[in-house]
């Protein structure tokens, strides 16, 4: 009998032990690994415990390490594409394939999803294709790194297509069809970071003044509690002082005058809005989620009378976005009338758009309101007393290297093809030294993944925002692509310009198959020998010819081509919206170029027309141009590709002579 215990306690300890190896959720079922000759395969276990990996024909066999972490390498370099299984010990992982597999990285442009793209409803008609997957991280910070990642490979068809990276599914469409080989996109991407987020502590260090920016940001965020709480107490008190208290919630009465609004609300009160929804049993069938964007007040919203939701002073003036769930069976499918109740103790507040029930989004029309109790103006010592709002509340994962720690860390050392990556609008109000930041995120990156000449490429931000009427206000969005270029001093990096992709009033452009595209362009190139052209044409060398300018350009690529220039620039496709392009070159051929004399004032070429593989510029307002730019503005309107279909990088240049 004894005997037998002994010999369960051992089964029993090995049963455990094989157990507490483990790997990160990167190597799950579907999992696609690097054709190369390095592949780790790693994980975390007891310290001294024995692990066997067995993937194809190879079998590796190690300890855990004294560290709990444990790595084997396997050679992928001449194995076909599988399907095959990956066993550790006894955890068995099916259905992995040998490709090429990117790391897809940066803020919302590249987390943008599939299914928001034009193209949709016909990618969704082509036929599955397994060798093309997916595994997005779930969003996650830390604020130090770790090991643990959430996400699971998904294969390509009409079910899981829609949650793609838009960008980075073009990039990985356009390389599967090119060198019919399997190819994985690992997306690590979170909307509205800056730069910093994805950067690791010791790739910070050589930057002082971004080290001590993080820090002060970061105490901003341990101390927002305290300063919301000082901040409530006092408006309260002021509130009370002034009469401007909330009121005991009553429904509006049957007479209640009820009259047309849009737009923000202006004055103090007690306020109801009114408007209607819709619900099909689709949307009722689970929790239903209430998003009013940020609220500025507090709220109370019901549904047909009965109260769902509410929103109290701390989440209003935390300045965060306001979003509830509902309880299944609390609202049933049909029309319902839909009130939602402010309080205002100052004087203005947004009214929400857009508006989300659900499935459901109510537009910023068909909106009423009724004012139960009004306010009056703030003015005098009211308005020289009022307690001052402390604005955006600082959100935990836009602090310094915390999105390096939670997303990009856990991977490392996963083998990857290359990265891409599509981010800059979260620093464009601050562009100096971004390409320093950047290279130094490349190096750092390429160090931890253990491969010096990681290929690296990123999509130039495209335009945004209105063109500009004057040359000289170009606002920040060419510094910062200025600076996103900076970084091609690089060996194994490329950038899409997209200049041609944007939208004037959506930061989040729909076209994402220009970047996608235009970034696997370079990758087919410099990655796998692909004698294709990647490049728009290169500015390389301005000269005086008296009072034109002539501009040489490289990467012709058949020769330089002026597109088309179109009648109407989008505003923001989602909505159908559109507005008349004003030339600001009118009768030229190229349209986006400027000059500047001088005196430092700038002024749109009278011509700009393209000569062999130059283009010749002049204007009759500066005699003697000692600068030129193209396409120096946030929207630019330049219309200067090669025949390859690639479009000019902006720049800006002094003229030699």
């Amino acid at each position: 009998m004894t005997k037998n215990i002994l010999v369960a306690a051992i089964l029993f300890v090995n049963i455990v032990s094989l157990a507490a190896v483990t790997v990160p959720a990167i190597f799950s079922h579907g999992a696609v690994l690097a054709k190369r000759e390095k592949v780790p395969v790693f994980g975390k276990g007891t310290p001294g415990e024995k692990v066997t990996v067995r993937f194809d024909r190879q079998i590796c066999r190690t300890s855990v390490g004294a560290d709990g972490k444990w790595e084997v390498i396997l050679n992928l370099k001449d194995s076909p594409v599988g399907p095959f299984e990956l066993q550790i010990n006894d955890k068995l992982i099916k259905d992995v394939i040998v490709g090429e597999v990117f790391l897809a990285s940066g803020q919302s442009n590249m987390e943008f999803k599939l299914n928001r793209v034009e193209e949709f409803k016909d990618i969704c008609k082509l036929p599955p294709n397994r060798n093309l997957r997916h595994f997005k991280i779930k969003n996650n910070y830390s604020a130090v790194p770790i090991s643990e990642l959430q996400g699971a490979w998904v294969t390509a068809d009409r079910t899981t297509l829609g949650e793609f990276s838009a960008a980075g599914y073009f990039f990985a469409k356009k390389l599967h069809d090119t060198l019919n080989v399997p190819v994985g996109i690992v997306n690590a991407s979170w909307g509205g970071t800056a730069l910093e987020c994805w950067m690791s502590r010791e790739s910070l260090a050589p930057f002082p003044e971004t080290v001590a920016m993080g820090q002060k940001r970061l105490d901003a965020l341990n101390s927002h509690p305290e300063r919301l709480e000082k901040f409530l107490r006092a408006n309260d008190a002021w509130a009370k002082k002034y009469g401007r208290t909330d009121i005991p919630v009553k429904l509006p009465p049957a007479d209640a005058r009820w009259t047309p609004h849009s737009g923000d609300i202006k004055g103090g009160g007690i306020c109801w809005l009114r408007n209607r929804i819709t619900l099909t049993e689709k949307d009722v069938k689970d929790r239903l989620r209430i998003y009013l964007g940020r609220i500025y007040a507090p709220i109370k919203i019901f549904i047909d009378g009965k109260e769902v939701a509410c929103g109290d002073q701390k989440k209003a003036w935390s300045n965060a976005q306001f979003m509830v769930w509902c309880p299944p069976g609390s609202v049933s499918a049909g029309t319902h009338e839909i009130l939602i109740r402010y309080w205002i103790s100052h004087d203005k507040m947004h009214m929400p758009q857009p508006f989300h029930f659900g499935s459901f989004k109510i537009d910023g029309s068909g909106w009423e309101i009724y004012r139960e109790k009004s306010f009056p103006m703030c003015a005098g010592k009211m308005l020289k007393t009022r307690p001052k709002p402390l604005g955006n509340a600082p959100l935990p994962e836009r602090q310094w290297a915390r999105l390096y720690n939670a997303m990009i860390h856990p991977l490392v050392p996963y083998c990857f093809s290359g990265v891409i990556w599509y981010q800059g609008e979260g620093n464009a109000s601050r562009y100096a030294g971004y390409g320093d930041l950047f290279s130094s995120l490349i190096k750092d990156w390429r160090k931890k993944f253990r491969n010096e000449n990681l290929p690296f490429y990123f999509s130039q931000l495209p335009s945004f925002m209105m063109p500009s009427e004057f040359p000289d206000q170009c606002g920040n969005w060419p510094y910062l692509r200025l600076e996103q270029s900076k970084a091609l001093k690089l060996p194994y990096t490329g950038m899409a310009v997209v200049t041609d992709a944007g939208e004037c009033r959506d930061i989040h452009p729909l076209n994402k198959k220009a970047p996608g595209e235009r970034m696997a362009a370079v990758a087919l190139n410099q990655v796998y020998g692909k004698n294709i052209p990647c490049f728009g044409p290169a500015a390389v060398k301005v000269a005086r010819r008296g009072r034109q300018i002539e501009i040489s350009f490289a990467h012709t690529d058949g020769g330089l081509t002026a597109a088309a220039i179109p009648a109407k620039l989008p505003m923001k496709k989602t909505n159908r919206t559109f507005t008349k392009l004003i030339r600001r070159s009118p009768g030229t051929q190229l349209e986006g170029f400027a000059l500047c004399g001088s005196d430092g004032k700038w002024f749109w070429a009278d011509e700009a027309k393209i000569s062999g593989n130059a283009v010749i510029v002049s204007c009759a307002k500066v005699v003697e141009p000692v600068k030129i730019r193209y396409n120096w503005t946030n929207f630019p309107l330049g219309n200067l590709f090669n025949k390859a279909g690639f479009p000019a990088p902006p720049f800006e240049l002094p003229v030699s002579d």
